[in-house]
């Protein structure tokens, strides 16, 4: 036993080449694990395909998804048959208007003085006349399409001992007013009600 050699390994030398061989290891594993997860997605969805899966969900919300011109026409159609339900509730308002005026007059001796001009009823609170009403009635009616100043809306004209007050006309379920002030000519035909008359104009 004493004629054999020993053999002594020189760590200074094996721990560099042990820490070389795990490194090469390491890329090895990433790379190959790299390729299997980024090989699959890369055939799957090529980049020619990746703008048309965007411009997909893009034009989505778009019309065509959704009907296209469908959309607004069938809109249109429900808004048509809807003038006549409007105007039902114009006339129903217009009325609650003229009560509403009767009692104001009842109070004050007189109707709200706005000079024979027309106006809107009271959209601009400082100078409308007929906001004057919210004393008797608050809040006073406003047109079913809303109440923008020359589109949608109730008009008011006063001279004190006489009122009329306006609103549009979309069916020929009430007749139309006989009177049209120029302020209404974007209007074909209004509905109104006038007094001291207690029953609305023909």
């Amino acid at each position: 036993m004493a004629g054999q050699p020993s053999v002594r390994l020189d760590l200074r030398a094996v721990l560099p080449a042990a820490a070389l061989a795990v490194v090469v290891l390491v890329i090895v594993f990433v790379e190959l694990c790299g390729r299997e997860d980024v090989k699959p997605y890369a055939q799957s969805t090529p980049f020619a395909e990746v703008p048309t899966a965007t411009t997909g969900p893009t034009f989505t919300p778009g019309p065509s998804p959704t009907g296209g011109g469908q959309e607004p026409t069938a809109t249109e159609a429900q808004v048509q048959p809807g003038g006549e339900e409007r105007d039902t509730a114009r006339v129903l308002d217009l009325d609650a208007i003229r009560d509403a005026l009767e009692q104001y007059r009842q109070e004050q001796g007189e109707y709200p003085n706005s000079e024979g001009n027309v106006q809107t009823l009271c959209v601009f609170t400082e100078f409308d006349k007929g906001c004057e009403l919210k004393d008797v009635l608050d809040p006073l009616p406003i047109d079913p399409l809303g109440e923008p100043i020359t589109e949608n809306g109730y008009w008011y004209s006063g001279t004190g001992d006489e009122y009329a007050v306006f609103a549009q006309r979309e069916s020929d379920l009430f007749p139309q007013c006989s009177e049209h002030p120029a302020f209404l000519r974007q209007f074909d035909t209004i509905l109104c009600v006038q007094g001291p008359s207690a029953t609305p104009s023909p």
